[in-house]
């Protein structure tokens, strides 16, 4: 009998409970734990994604024009050098589906972005079940009779890991396809345990380059991850003539799906790239170079090939109406604005950029409380097993490396907590499975305090928006109203009842991002101009308190580069002197520039 047949054979039998089986009041006990917590995990994610159902982000108009692209099948607009495909084209297909009113719009993307969180808390519990197998397999092969976490624990302290990291990382309420790479890294780190088991069929392998593929299509990091991904599954056969092969069918199938993207990529951009998202956010924060509206600067930064076009100087105003299509063409691909940009090596920069995102990170490890950390070393002092808890260390391997390799690579560059929430999970699981006890009733009661600690430290860190969110929805039915999602929607009614219709084009006195993409989103307005200084949340404010000379000046800009109107929000009475008229009840106002 080969490995590969008595392992599968094993885990059948163990599924069963006919080998070294569960004791059926531990199984009832495992199964309710597990039901109580998806139960917890879907109701937060009711709770948030209603109190904030009319919230939305910048990226996430992006990725809603994005959609609307795929689905009208406007390949050339479609093709992204900054976002990914895989998250629109949910959105794309949810809206073509539900065709919602504008008021409800932002709804239903966060309802694509409930269905996504159910994917990555299926995928989880694949990957949670894989680890507890995983185990299970090494105690019986080692037969010395020390132990890993008992799976109850690893219940607890694995789905109290996602639920908190989902929601106060990731975030279900933010759309964004964040949840769509973590669905794919959990599938992903589930499979590279099966085949350390000795499950090493065609089929499990072809199923890691199918996951490995979509993860890249959800988010371009996962390119140079799915190769970590692939070495760590190579290393995790014990027979390397057996490896190579399924390992190369992995990268093969990785290759069918993710290749034909890259390919439309890269003659899009007339060179080889699978995302230029990692090269733009190093330019700018280490490199140093603008934001928004690169224009060459600093020296040696490169040329761009077509930069938005600046219209004035004082104050400085741009246009940017085409080729680039979208709500706000500046913020809907900005590799087209950056295109030309050169990335300048500088150790001293990079060194401090690393040190301060190493900072991030340890803010974010403290951010999950230091009971994990305490409770990893009790567990691994007490088992008393000296030099050899080094070896033991080594037994999260297949999780350490890639949760390891991707903190590293934003570390590089840039890191936001939602970034890297799902390899939180997998470095603190993979190094809980360093733990090894004997199974007496003393380790049990150990284990079971810390593991209480663990769930209450973190679930008390979600009282405060769990309470915040429940008690906006009691006080008010309509919580979420006063989102900028919800002003949104006032202000592009407003401009409906004003006479303003889909397709005409807007001009903003101030970063756009600050809070007119979404209007201009539900309102179908195009942006395609804009007041913007390195101080841009004091632009509108400098716009009023220029003199009438310039403000009219300013306005006539705007009309020369094709605008229909012109918006701000933080306009004063004494403009309506000046042709300026509120926008409904909101505290927007709109200057009407010509009309069609």
């Amino acid at each position: 009998m080969t490995k590969e047949t008595s392992v599968g054979a094993f885990d059948s039998r163990l599924e069963r409970g006919t080998e070294t089986p569960l004791d059926s009041t531990e199984q009832r006990r495992e199964r309710r734990l597990k039901k109580l917590f998806w139960v917890a995990a879907i109701a937060l994610s009711l709770l948030f994604a209603w109190a904030d159902r009319h919230g939305m982000r910048n990226d996430g108009i992006s990725y809603l024009d994005m959609g609307d692209a795929y689905l009208r099948g406007d390949w050339e607009m479609a093709i992204n050098g900054y976002w990914s495909p895989l998250y629109p084209i949910l959105l794309g297909l949810a809206m073509r589906a539900l065709r919602p009113s504008p008021y409800w719009e932002f709804a239903v993307a966060h309802l694509v972005n409930l269905f996504v969180y159910l994917w990555a808390l299926s995928s989880f519990s694949f990957f949670l079940g894989e680890l507890i197998r995983y185990h299970r397999h090494r105690e019986r092969l080692a037969g010395d009779g020390w132990m890993s976490l008992p799976g109850w624990a690893w219940l607890v302290l694995g789905y109290t890991l996602f639920i908190w990291t989902s929601q106060m990382f990731i975030t279900v309420y933010h759309v964004s396809p964040d949840l769509c790479m973590a669905a794919c890294v959990f599938l992903a780190s589930g499979i590279t345990l099966r085949i350390r088991r000795g499950e090493t069929s065609w089929r499990v392998f072809i199923l890691l380059g199918t996951v490995l593929g979509l993860g890249y299509l959800a988010k371009a990091p996962m390119f140079p991850l799915s190769f970590v991904f692939l070495l760590v599954s190579l290393l995790a056969v014990d027979n390397l003539r057996r490896a190579v092969p399924r390992v190369g069918v992995a990268l093969l199938v990785f290759f069918l799906i993710a290749g034909p993207y890259v390919v439309a990529l890269s003659r899009s951009k007339g060179r080889l790239t699978f995302g230029d998202s990692g090269k733009i956010n190093y330019a700018v924060l280490v490199g140093r170079l603008p934001r928004r509206h690169w224009q060459g600067a600093p020296e040696g930064s490169g040329t761009p090939r077509h930069p938005t076009r600046q219209l004035s100087t004082n104050p400085p105003v741009y246009e940017f109406g085409s080729p680039i299509g979208g709500t706000y063409p500046n913020w809907y691909d900005p590799s087209y604005w950056f295109d030309g940009v050169r990335i300048r090596f500088q150790l001293g920069r990079h060194l401090r950029n690393m040190l301060s995102t190493s900072r991030l990170f340890v803010d974010l490890l403290f951010a999950l409380h230091s009971s994990l950390v305490i409770s990893l070393a009790v567990l691994v002092y007490t088992s008393g097993r000296g030099l050899r808890a080094v070896r033991d260390a080594a037994a999260g391997w297949l999780l350490l490396v890639p949760a390891l390799a991707a903190l590293l690579m934003y570390m590089q560059v840039y890191v936001e907590p939602r970034y890297v929430g799902v390899f939180v999970v997998l470095l603190f699981t993979g190094l809980f499975s360093s733990v090894r006890l004997r199974g007496r009733r003393e380790d049990n009661r150990l284990v079971g305090c810390l593991m209480v600690i663990i769930a209450t430290m973190l679930t008390l860190s979600l009282s405060r928006p769990v309470a915040r969110a429940a008690a906006a929805l009691v006080r008010n039915p309509k919580a979420g109203w006063e989102t900028v999602g919800g002003k949104a929607w006032r202000v592009a009614d407003g401009l409906k009842r004003m006479g303003v219709l889909p397709g005409q084009k807007a001009a903003s006195l101030t970063y756009s991002n600050l809070g007119h993409t979404q209007w201009a989103r539900l309102a179908r307005v195009q942006i395609i101009a804009e007041i913007f200084s390195e101080a841009p949340e004091d632009d509108e404010k400098a716009f009023w308190a220029s003199g009438k000379e310039t403000r009219k000046r300013v306005l006539d800009t705007f009309s020369k580069a094709g605008a229909d109107i012109v918006v701000g929000s933080q306009v004063p009475k004494s403009a309506a002197d000046e042709g300026w008229q509120r926008i409904g009840d909101t505290d927007y106002h709109v200057y009407f520039v010509r009309r069609s």
